[in-house]
């Protein structure tokens, strides 16, 4: 699978330079319904929701063992601890 041209767009407008490679990564594992979410808040321009998206993505993906959180990563962090 490959991101559609307009994904990676809105990848590189909403996204540091440094966590662009990051955010596509996520992007092409994460399921069809959170790429649109993406695409849905870049569009409203709320830059700050594409990136939610991001840590929501990136958390599941934990979860399912499809990627690994590593100390110097951008995305997928909690913010509140859980309880």
């Amino acid at each position: 699978m490959e991101l559609s041209k307009e994904l990676r767009k809105a990848v590189k407008r909403e996204i540091r330079k440094d966590l662009v490679h990051e955010a596509e990564t996520i992007l092409l594992l994460t399921t069809d319904k959170n790429r649109e979410d993406f695409l849905k808040y870049h569009n409203e321009d709320n830059g700050n929701i594409c990136c939610l998206v991001l840590d929501f993505a990136k958390r599941e993906l934990v979860k399912e063992n499809k990627m690994i959180q590593n100390d110097n990563d951008g995305f997928g962090y909690e913010l509140i601890s859980e309880k």
